[in-house]
């Protein structure tokens, strides 16, 4: 399985949201991140089983995203190895 950040900065939140609406992305909003430092950031979150499927729709998020003029901060596709969720 891979997951897939977009990372914006905050101000930008709201063409973020709008492209993760159309695109069917889930988002968050984080501070402090351990990699950009001390800001708040906004982020486009979606998994995928498949890594060049996983690509062509990140590449197609950020590109929409940019049609906006936005400065997308960071993009990132990690494979997760091992994740435990509890409620």
């Amino acid at each position: 399985m891979f997951e897939c950040h977009i990372t914006l900065n905050l101000e930008d939140k709201g063409i973020g949201q709008l492209v993760a609406d159309i695109h069917h992305w889930s988002t968050s909003e984080i501070e402090r991140d351990p990699l950009l430092g001390k800001a708040s950031y906004f982020y486009l979150t979606s998994h995928d089983v498949d890594l060049n499927r996983m690509m062509t729709r990140m590449r197609a998020a950020v590109e929409a995203i940019q049609k906006h003029e936005v400065v997308v901060v960071r993009e990132k596709i990690e494979v997760i190895i091992h994740d435990t969720k509890k409620k």
